[in-house]
């Protein structure tokens, strides 16, 4: 049976410095109480759903986003008034079976968003977010993890969630191209619209030009101000291109594929990447900056 929200409250078991799980308590309908325990990738995967439904309701014309605001103030205040309790002892004792190992976006049609989440001892659960609740959800997982003392933690999470890294390349001398991938549900695939290819031109310590690069999924389809973010931030995201932060670099961005008309093989992700690096050299390549 699917579990629905009446409210939430959270909070997070850490380990010296190390954060070890978000504890998720969620108050239901009849105010039976769940209890779940997110790891940060499980997390992550968590925002970048409600982020995303947060997105669409930002772009509503002034109208219908009045209408929207007024019905989630009316919402959150009813789940302020049922915040469930969250016991010490649940968290110095967290009980390794609630412990969610994935996390699946189902139904993103409606007005709820279905989610199942598969537990650490093999079960199912199945759920249920209101979009009307989705802002008290989110402010109180980034909460929890502020109140911890890991902002750096929650500023990390909240930089990967309007992208979906695919591959990051460095191209070698002789055309070919070193690469890792990122494989991707196809859910997350969902939410995102547009494959970009990015390709980074930098010179190296001894002054020899080089490139790097990356292809991702936005929801932005022409280079602007937040793709031009995206070029910056997938520098801490990649271990591959972490070596770029800080150096000068002239970045060329291309929309390889818009409105999610169908998935691009990996062939054609990085034979995109390798024109991009062909026109780069030429002055009709696209500048991201």
């Amino acid at each position: 049976m699917a579990i629905s929200i009446k409210g939430v409250n959270t909070g997070v078991i850490r380990k010296s410095n190390n954060f070890i799980a978000l504890a998720l308590k969620i108050k239901e309908p009849r105010n039976k109480e769940s209890l779940f325990f997110l790891s940060v990738m499980e997390l992550r995967d968590l925002l970048i759903a409600l982020e995303s439904r947060l997105h669409q309701k930002h772009k509503l014309d002034a109208a219908a986003r009045l209408q929207y605001e007024q019905a989630r103030d009316k919402v959150i205040k009813k789940m302020v008034e049922n915040i469930p309790e969250i016991l010490v002892d649940e968290l110095k004792n967290a009980d390794i079976n609630r412990r969610v190992n994935t996390l699946e976006l189902t139904d993103n049609q409606g007005e709820n968003l279905t989610f199942v989440l598969t537990l650490h001892d093999g079960s199912k659960c199945e759920l249920v977010i209101n979009e009307l609740q989705i802002e008290m959800l989110a402010r109180a997982i980034i909460h929890a993890i502020n109140n911890a003392e890991m902002r750096e933690l929650a500023l990390r999470i909240t930089s990967l969630l309007d992208f979906l890294p695919l591959y990051d390349v460095d191209c070698q001398d002789n055309g070919n191209l070193e690469y890792d991938t990122y494989s991707q549900p196809e859910w997350k695939h969902n939410l995102f619209n547009h494959y970009l290819a990015v390709l980074y031109r930098f010179k190296d310590e001894s002054g020899k030009e080089q490139f790097s690069g990356a292809v991702v999924k936005t929801r932005e389809a022409t280079p602007g101000k937040e793709v031009e973010a995206i070029t910056r931030r997938m520098l801490d995201f990649s271990p591959r291109l972490k070596k770029l932060a800080g150096v000068p670099c002239q970045v060329y961005v291309r929309t390889v594929a818009a409105n999610n008309a169908q998935p691009l093989t990996q062939d054609q992700c990085l034979r995109a990447l390798h024109h991009l690096r062909v026109q780069s050299t030429s002055k009709t390549a696209p500048q991201a900056k």
